[in-house]
């Protein structure tokens, strides 16, 4: 009897990587509830030493994101219209709207909403956040 390999369909595939994505999602809000919390440690397990943070103010790497945690406060956040794809089976990019009340050093954050993409690898069994980059909406 021959044997017949079992191909996943594409729909398959697809379910697979929303499953992923979804995921990823979940981590990408913890790490906005760390980052509020002030929360190093467990920032640090989902963002690691050799990522980067481009915010508005700059380029920011996480070693000097958390030396300057406690000088940054985020009184609000809201997270919203979450999009993401795989272009690999180990990178996840997540693209999302965001508006968040806060201030840095005594100084507020610049108004407005901005648009964040977040890119995350797998590294062993952990996605980790690698890369993540801010856009402000215009007349937002």
């Amino acid at each position: 009897m021959k044997r017949r390999h079992f191909k996943p369909t594409r729909k398959n595939k697809t379910n697979s990587e929303r499953a992923i994505v979804n995921k990823v999602i979940r981590l990408e809000k913890r790490v906005w509830k760390m980052a509020q919390e002030r929360d190093a440690d467990r920032f640090r397990q989902l963002v690691p030493a050799d990522a980067i943070m481009i915010f508005q103010s700059g380029v920011v790497p996480q070693p000097e994101y958390l030396a300057t945690m406690n000088e940054r406060t985020i009184s609000r956040y809201e997270l919203r219209r979450f999009r993401g794809f795989m272009p690999n089976s180990k990178t996840v990019i997540l693209y999302y709207e965001a508006l968040r009340l806060g201030e840095e050093a005594g100084k507020i954050f610049p108004q407005g909403s901005v648009i964040e993409s977040t890119t995350w690898i797998k590294r062993g069994a952990r996605w980790v956040a690698i890369l993540n980059q801010e856009t402000p909406v215009a007349n937002s």
